[in-house]
């Protein structure tokens, strides 16, 4: 194994946090983008939780949670003072507080505001609103600074902005107006508008083992 290997879905904000990390981190891998309602034999064997991402290293060792891709991308950077500067040791705790709150309560709400069919008695009303109470909360942390704890980017802004993006794209698709205050707004655009956005999204086909391999970034 030449390069370490990224399973990958283009829209998932978890898979979207992981190819960002390894982004900005300077590391490249083989990517494998795949179709969730036909996951390939070779993913599934390797993978306990059976979902994406999933990072697979050179040594065959398996790093199966995105938060942990974007550890391990600090990790491997040969980047000067990468881990410093996105993971500063006086902000440690509030960081991985905020992910945890993105990760359990507001994905949680997301997910049966978005796809409220998927859920039984889903109240689709009831977890929009909840949503909203965490996008308001972030929000008031940026009126102050441009990204959650000062004027740079922590893993914490990483891990998060994808899945204000996906409540966003959610709030369009449902004609839903006012949900966004300025500052979450500019903050969200900060990523969107990134010079290296389009390279994060580029649209891979779908990997087969015996087709050409794609690489990330």
């Amino acid at each position: 194994m030449t390069n370490d290997i990224l399973y990958s879905f283009r829209r998932c904000p978890y898979a979207i946090r992981a190819r960002w990390a390894l982004l900005i981190c300077g590391i490249k891998v083989e990517i494998r983008e795949i179709d969730l309602k036909n996951k390939p034999l070779d993913f599934l064997n390797k993978s306990k939780t059976k979902t994406i991402p999933i990072l697979i290293k050179k040594d065959n060792k398996v790093i199966e949670e995105s938060l942990e891709i974007i550890l391990w991308a600090l990790s491997e950077s040969k980047k000067e003072n990468t881990k410093l500067i996105y993971l500063p040791d006086n902000k440690k705790e509030e960081i991985f507080e905020i992910i945890n709150e993105n990760d359990s309560e507001f994905k949680y709400h997301l997910d049966r505001f978005k796809y409220s069919t998927r859920y039984k008695d889903c109240n689709e009303e009831f977890h929009f609103t909840n949503a909203i109470k965490f996008i308001k909360k972030w929000n008031e942390l940026l009126v102050e600074n441009k990204y959650f704890f000062g004027d740079s980017p922590t893993i914490a802004d990483w891990s998060i902005w994808p899945f204000v993006r996906q409540f966003r794209i959610a709030c369009e698709s449902q004609k839903r107006t006012n949900y966004f205050e300025p500052s979450i707004k500019n903050w969200l655009d900060s990523f969107e508008k990134n010079r290296e956005f389009k390279s994060l999204m580029y649209k891979y086909e779908l990997w087969e083992p015996h087709h050409r391999k794609n690489y990330f970034p």
